[in-house]
């Protein structure tokens, strides 16, 4: 097992001290499972920038931010799809090279270029969107609807408690 350590800044007035991962067993194994989370997730990152024909992990995210409006400008997909604005170009010039999505001119603003889904883009997303369920569905079988609710609470708090940092 692989311990990753959370570094919590502490100020002599916080009222509980930062916690060890001696000190709570349950705490420290969490803590270390979303660490292997976050290494998962660089590795996919990795094996997907080595397979260029297929529909990227991140790629299906910045699709899935399209499923919010018929057409988006790059910056508020970017926003949307957690990228940065430059990633979000290159990511979109890809994508739009292979037909999965086109990009226009708004006709409100001509500075503003709008992103949508073609009808192919559309398929494969689709197409790829249940391969990645049907696979977390599978890892996460076992658990009732309880478990994964405890499980989806304490991702927010993570995420939250990353966000604040």
């Amino acid at each position: 097992m692989v311990w990753y350590h959370v570094i919590v800044p502490y100020k002599e007035s916080d009222a509980v001290p930062p916690v060890e991962p001696q000190d709570e067993p349950a705490l420290a194994d969490v803590l270390a499972a979303f660490g292997e989370l976050i290494v998962a997730q660089r590795r996919l990152r990795g094996r997907d920038a080595r397979q260029p024909g297929d529909l990227s992990f991140a790629q299906l995210r910045m699709l899935a931010a399209l499923d919010e409006a018929e057409s988006c400008a790059g910056a508020r997909l970017a926003e949307r799809a957690g990228v940065s604005p430059g990633t979000a170009s290159v990511m979109l010039d890809q994508l739009e090279e292979r037909g999965i999505v086109a990009r226009v001119r708004s006709d409100e603003d001509r500075r503003v270029v709008l992103t949508r889904l073609t009808e192919a883009g559309r398929r494969l997303r689709d197409a790829r969107r249940r391969e990645v369920r049907a696979a977390f569905a599978e890892a996460l079988a076992e658990l009732d609807d309880d478990q994964l609710a405890q499980g989806a609470r304490v991702l927010r708090l993570l995420a939250g408690a990353m966000e604040a940092m």
